[in-house]
């Protein structure tokens, strides 16, 4: 007698559920990870973009602003070579009341001596040591460290960027310096106000390093590998370039902030993106995104679960018939028609029973429960 072998297996609703459920699940992962994915990458370039664009715009701000004055001063400078001492004291302490942009202009004589400030302020001083005057007397400059000395007209120490230019006789003979001494609050305030509206904050470093502005909210040093990075960029073109700073941070990088003529006074300038400027509509967009994949993904495997329930029920029906069959048990195959394997399998199965039972000497018990009439005599 042959002994059958019952081994511990699963049901073929049970593997093939397992296999769905590992397909299905294996789908929306990679669904999820490649949008996730290109989400990321389109962020990114967004930040890149306006970080990009919003320093740039920053820069023409600043360079149209520093411009006017830088105007302002060779206009003044023209008036100055032919004017009169009463006249030269005018025109100092009228550039000193305009906008507030300046702090206090002066006219050094060639030996350095302040001949005419704002409010009378320094006159008489020798500032041959100047560097502002050591660059006026020879060519327009922009002094590349700030001087912090005391404001004219509030009397309280401030920063202060000094433009100065040579001023011309009739015959083109140098009699002297004109300097701007403009507010580095001013200045600060003009990129605070500027930054704010494009989301862009600007940090602003003189020639040795040391920071001049600052727009952060809070002032913490920056990355050293964005400064190293800068630092390779420093003989590079004024136009902003990203740079990595490799903290997370979105940062472009630009060796001198100023165009067009003005002297490059060696600034360097970092734009930093801020954070909170970033739309939150993108990270919404893919957890939208990615809820609605996941639901997609249960409504398929539910609606495949169901399926296979339907369809496999029956072949299972008729696979305990068949092991009744097999253990000698009389049963009547219903008949299948979920598939057509199905329909086959249970026809099999009667027919096989059909012909099991003369061999037994069992007589098959009736389809139906009525009697057969006897025939009559």
């Amino acid at each position: 007698m042959t002994i059958r072998r019952h081994h511990n297996l699963g049901g073929i609703f049970l593997r093939t559920a397992l296999a769905m459920v590992l397909v299905v699940a294996a789908t929306a992962v990679f669904v999820a990870k490649v949008v996730s994915d290109q989400a990321h990458e389109f962020q990114t370039a967004i930040e890149h973009k306006l970080v990009l664009r919003g320093s740039d715009a920053i820069a023409l701000s600043f360079n149209t602003a520093l411009m006017r004055e830088w105007d302002s001063m060779h206009a003044v400078a023209r008036i100055v070579s032919n004017a009169s001492k009463d006249d030269i004291n005018k025109l100092m302490d009228a550039v000193s009341r305009t906008g507030g942009q300046v702090a206090w202009a002066g006219f050094a004589a060639p030996d350095g001596t302040i001949i005419s400030g704002s409010n009378g302020y320094d006159v008489g001083k020798n500032v041959s040591s100047k560097r502002w005057f050591r660059d006026g007397i020879r060519v327009p400059s922009v002094d590349s460290i700030t001087e912090t000395a005391t404001n004219a007209l509030t009397g309280k120490m401030e920063q202060f960027l000094n433009l100065s230019t040579p001023v011309k006789g009739a015959n083109g003979q140098k009699i002297g310096v004109l300097v701007y001494r403009v507010r580095i609050a001013w200045v600060r305030s003009f990129l605070f106000e500027a930054s704010k509206e494009l989301g862009i904050d600007v940090v602003v470093q003189d020639i040795n390093g040391d920071p001049v502005i600052d727009t952060r909210h809070e002032s913490t040093p920056l990355p050293k590998s964005l400064t190293s990075s800068a630092s390779l960029r420093s003989k590079s073109s004024g136009v902003f370039h990203l740079v990595d700073g490799k903290d997370g941070g979105t940062y472009a990088f630009a060796p001198d902030f100023v165009w067009n003529k003005l002297p490059n006074f060696g600034w360097r300038v970092f734009a930093v993106l801020r954070r909170d400027n970033i739309s939150n509509d993108l990270p919404v967009l893919t957890q939208v995104t990615l809820a609605t994949v996941a639901a997609a993904a249960l409504c398929l495997l539910g609606v495949t679960l169901v399926f296979l329930k339907l369809l496999l029920r029956p072949v299972e029906r008729l696979a305990e018939d068949a092991k009744s069959i097999a253990n000698g048990k009389y049963v009547f195959p219903e008949e299948a028609t979920s598939s057509q394997e199905a329909a086959s399998l249970s026809s099999a199965l009667a027919i096989i029973q059909s012909k099991l039972t003369p061999q037994r000497g069992e007589r098959p018990p009736r389809s139906t429960p009525e009697a057969t009439p006897e025939p009559h005599s």
